[in-house]
């Protein structure tokens, strides 16, 4: 519209030349008019050559601020992309952070403390304390038990040993008295025989000798009866101290059976407190290893926590730097923005105060 306007004010058609100016006293009044023209249009063809200007800065403004706008968006497109892979890292360092409060709860309950340690250690020692004791108590009552079992045979093999001395002894007289007649009813016979051999001896003789065998006969079997009656509490004396002596050989070795048992008993009561000691040094090094690794892994939560706030400290500083530099990118381009339209606002003024002017001429 300017440029068509500027056209019509200045461009004159050829078919509608300029008057000819009079060579009266209205000469110099002309050319001064004409002067003047010209001036105002070299000055409008100057305003053109600004307005052109004017108007190519407000182009270049005007791409520099869709440009900016694209920067602005590509800011914060990468903003929320660094804020994506910001909560992304944090919620991985917040995993990992709750594994490792999980895996040091979990290695504070294993981990066996000093007291807990003491606490074991006692009850242990308690534990093997009282099964020792009751383990020696019962083997000392049936040691007790065998010592009297073998006090009591032993008492009973005695009191039987002397008792087959005794009724030895007391038996020995009439052994010595069996012989004694069986010495003299083998003379009597042999005299028997002798007068059985002598016919002239008398029938009075005879049946004497007759009674008299007969007596002897009598108490030859009697002393025969307790001959075998003594045998025979021999022979059961003999038996039971047999049996005594077996009982005593039995219990004798029940008795050395018990000892070697006692004494593999006491082998693996010791190796067990081998065992037990071994064990307790292992859980005392066990102990050791988790306290280290608790401590490792303390330290490696804290310095989880210590990047977390540097990240979330760092993602602040960025966010507000980007604000900033949003904010501060704003006002440049509203204050190019209001330059450019304070400066198109008076050229337009201008412009028209010039139009104003021509048309009043």
């Amino acid at each position: 519209m300017a440029e068509e306007l500027f056209s019509k004010l200045f461009n004159f058609p050829k078919t509608h030349p300029l008057p000819a100016m009079p060579e009266s006293s209205d000469t110099a009044d002309s050319q001064n008019l004409l002067k003047l023209l010209i001036d105002e249009r070299m000055r409008c063809e100057y305003l053109k050559v600004n307005y052109q200007n004017v108007k190519a800065e407000n182009l270049r403004l005007k791409k520099e601020y869709t440009k900016s706008q694209d920067e602005l968006k590509r800011l914060l497109a990468e903003k929320q992309t660094v804020h994506k892979k910001i909560q992304q890292l944090l919620s991985e360092c917040q995993e990992e952070l709750l594994g490792k409060t999980r895996e040091l709860k979990n290695l504070k309950i294993q981990v066996i403390t000093s007291q807990k340690l003491e606490l074991l250690n006692a009850q242990i020692q308690e534990a093997f304390e009282s099964s020792m004791a009751e383990l020696h108590q019962k083997l000392e009552n049936e040691v007790e038990k065998c010592r009297t079992e073998y006090n009591k045979l032993r008492y009973e093999h005695a009191f039987l040993k002397s008792e087959f001395e005794r009724q030895q002894e007391e038996n020995s007289p009439f052994l010595f008295l069996i012989n004694n007649y069986q010495v003299a009813r083998l003379l009597k016979d042999k005299e028997l025989h002798n007068q059985l051999l002598d016919l002239t001896r008398d029938s009075k003789c005879m049946e004497a000798l007759s009674r008299e065998k007969a007596q002897l006969i009598q108490k030859m079997k009697g002393l025969e009866a307790e001959v075998e009656e003594l045998r025979s509490e021999k022979d059961n004396c003999s038996v039971q101290a047999d049996s005594v002596q077996r009982a005593q050989v039995q219990q004798l070795a029940e008795m050395q059976a018990m000892a070697r048992f006692l004494e593999t008993e006491k082998k693996s009561a010791e190796l067990q407190i081998d065992q037990i000691e071994k064990e307790l040094r292992m859980s005392h090094e066990q102990n050791f290893l988790l306290t280290t690794k608790l401590h490792k892994l303390e330290q490696e939560v804290n310095s989880l926590v210590t990047q977390v706030k540097e990240f979330k400290h760092s993602h602040k500083l960025e966010v507000t730097n980007v604000k900033l530099e949003a904010a501060r990118t704003k006002s440049e381009i509203e204050k190019e923005i209001n330059k450019i339209q304070s400066k198109m606002y008076g050229k337009t003024y201008n412009y028209f105060l010039i139009i104003s002017f021509v048309t009043s001429r």
